[in-house]
């Protein structure tokens, strides 16, 4: 039987192990590179090369940067910090608290390897100022060594990392964006030609889901390279341009298309959405598609549609132009969602948690209450940013508690036989390896990466060997204690789950549909509101996925929050006309102000629309179009906007999102 067939029988996950398996190689050698240079802690070099450990270049690079960076900042704080308040622990635990908590709400806020940067500043000031509290003369040395062994641990995972490592498959996600645009194309044509509405919806669900799994995929794609960074701001354009035709195909269900569609425009899009799907496909296959809809007087809406997203698509396929300033030149900007509330509970509940941790060390004294307080600090804020922190911890705990386990038996039955230091490294290297095989097996997998930094946490390598069984004990307990106590964080203070976020979310819209219809705006301030209202819909796609509730509406919900963004547009901007006769007015300014009770009577939103859209009937335009699909999108999801109003009177500052 072939290798590769028996470990797949066996469990474990081919490609990844051959990951996991040279990643091992290399944090092994960043343990003998840093014991050579004599380095305390070498072990801190090992666990960096699992840390950064990436799959493509650009991830390893700026992972990797982002670990440097945060590191010396966290250093430079932790020795500021001891030399402020060394002779005061209660203080000391106070400038913590206040410094990881806020590094833990930036990191929320900023996301990203940036926001994995600043939430490493956080609790790297902890490990600097708590590994060796009782010494503060050695911060200096103990700083330093921190920052040179996450140095040398970030150079060998570059220099292994960058021989095997691809770089970002950009080919791969421009043919999946390809795809995905001539599917609302073809997606389009239907809605416009058919009066199967369940279909319909049904393709709608299926493209939302793509997009926000593309959508999950950008930020990383963007990683270490201006060139991918600015393909990604494209790719969001283009995605805006398509979430605009499939908020246009939901208004135009149901509708029977004009001669001149059905003779030259359906079979016009039908075609470009061939031509992009075609094995060498058209470079520009939507140039001439607006020309076939443009004599379309009866439809203007849809010419309007197509030619956004032609010039999204001939923009993304372009050649990257310099950016001006030193900013992105594509408009309008694609402002992306940021999660403030997210980013609060981050920084109030690691605050918070080392505090209380920070108490319970100095009430009792405990010699090994620093790396409690150390693990606490690194749990409540680390994990602040995944979907189910508290899910999470079971994982971490566990895995904690194995490489504990693996350590102790390292400490005392193996490496007692080692000689000298380059004995001890070699004695060490069988059990990261092995961590190689718990990181691949599906069994084990998500609690791999706490096992191996709690295994290299603990062993310490060093000649001649330090320590008593009782000290490493209560070390392990201390070290347990960390993800524990995270648990229970994550648990009672503002736990946080999918379904959480994703209400979370659901009220960030609302509260911004709100502040748009308080005040006017123009046409930038009306992109970006567009824009955030459009990242925030995918998040939304992807949160309702993640939670599976399957009752939730998240794409029937969104698209109506999209279809009354656009609708108090238009309010906002007949409200601005000076000759408006004043019975419109007064129509136009009773719509707007009755979005102020969208969470809790969302029908009476529905029909103030309707009002302002007879009222404006007479006028030749199709505003009364827009208002009435975003009325009938409101009435047919009053429980979208209804359910979250608990959650949206939490957001104060949508424009900072």
């Amino acid at each position: 039987m072939p290798a590769a067939s028996l470990l797949t029988r066996l469990g474990f996950d081919g490609p990844r192990l051959a990951f996991t398996l040279r990643t091992a190689a290399a944090a092994a050698l960043a343990l003998a590179v840093a014991a050579a240079l004599h380095i305390d802690n070498p072990q801190w070099a090992a666990m960096t090369v699992w840390v950064v450990a990436q799959p493509t270049r650009g991830q390893l690079l700026e992972k990797g940067a982002f670990r440097i960076l945060g590191t010396f900042a966290g250093a430079l704080v932790g020795v500021a910090l001891i030399l402020c308040c060394a002779g005061t622990p209660a203080l000391l635990v106070a400038g913590l608290a206040l410094w990881i908590g806020l590094c833990a709400g930036a990191g929320n806020l900023i996301g990203g390897f940036t926001g994995y940067g600043t939430i490493l500043a956080g609790y790297s000031a902890a490990m600097v100022a708590l590994v060796d509290f009782g010494h503060p003369d050695h911060i200096y040395g103990l700083a330093l060594d921190r920052v040179l062994t996450i140095c040398v641990g970030v150079a060998t995972s570059f220099a292994v990392g960058w021989l095997f490592t691809p770089l970002s498959a950009e080919s791969d996600l421009l043919g999946r964006v390809r795809r995905l645009t001539a599917r609302v194309l073809r997606h389009l044509a239907a809605a416009l030609d058919t009066a199967d509405s369940a279909r319909v919806f049904a393709e709608e669900r299926a493209i939302m889901s793509e997009m926000a799994a593309i959508d999950d995929m950008l930020d990383p794609h963007g990683a270490g390279s201006a060139r991918s960074r600015h393909t990604v701001r494209r790719v969001r354009t283009l995605m805006a341009a398509l979430l605009n035709g499939l908020v246009f195909a939901r208004g135009r269900i149901g509708t029977a298309p004009t001669a001149r569609q059905r003779a030259e425009g359906l079979a016009a899009l039908r075609d470009a959405a061939d031509g992009l799907d075609a094995p060498a496909p058209d470079p520009m296959p939507l140039a001439h598609l607006p020309r076939y809809l443009s004599g379309d007087r009866d439809d203007p809406g849809i010419v309007s549609v197509v030619e956004t997203l032609a010039r999204a698509v001939q923009e993304l396929q372009a050649p990257a132009a310099p950016a001006r300033d030193g900013a992105d030149a594509l408009t309008p900007p694609f402002l992306l969602h940021r999660d403030v509330v997210g980013a609060r509970a981050a920084t109030l509940r690691a605050t918070g948690a080392v505090l209380v941790v920070g108490a319970i060390w100095l009430a009792t004294g405990w010699t090994y209450g620093p790396f409690m307080l150390m693990g606490a600090a690194i749990m409540t804020s680390l994990f602040s940013t995944f979907d189910n922190p508290a899910l999470t911890m079971r994982f971490v705990l566990g895995g904690s508690a194995a490489g504990a386990a693996a350590a102790l038996a390292a400490r005392w039955l193996v490496l007692p036989h080692a000689a000298d230091l380059t004995q001890v490294i070699v004695l060490t290297m069988p059990f990261i390896v092995v961590g190689a095989f718990v990181m691949a097996h599906r069994l084990t997998l998500l609690a791999g990466m706490d096992y191996n930094m709690s295994l290299l946490l603990l062993l310490q390598p060093a000649f001649p060997l330090h320590g008593t069984p009782v000290g490493m004990v209560q070390m392990v307990l201390a070290m347990l204690l960390g993800p524990l106590i995270a648990l229970i964080a994550f648990r009672l203070a503002f736990p946080m789950d999918a379904r959480r976020r994703r209400a979370m979310l659901v009220g960030m819209m609302v509260h911004e549909l709100k502040a748009m219809a308080r005040a006017p705006f123009g046409p930038a301030e009306a992109a970006r509101w567009r824009a955030r209202l459009y990242h925030r819909l995918l998040r939304l796609v992807r949160w309702g996925e993640k939670s599976g509730d399957r009752d939730f509406a998240a794409v029937d919900g969104g698209l109506a929050a999209l279809a009354l963004g656009t609708a108090i547009r238009v309010l906002h901007g007949r409200l601005a006309e000076s000759g408006l006769p004043d019975s419109r007015r007064r129509a136009v300014a009773a719509a707007l102000a009755s979005v102020a009770v969208l969470s809790e009577q969302p029908e009476r939103v529905a029909g103030a629309l309707e009002r302002a859209a007879t009222r404006l009937a007479a006028t030749g335009h199709d505003d009364p179009d827009v208002l009435r699909r975003a009325a009938a999108a409101v009435r047919a999801n009053p429980g979208f906007f209804r359910d979250h109003k608990g959650a949206e009177a939490h957001h104060a500052a949508p424009a900072a999102a």
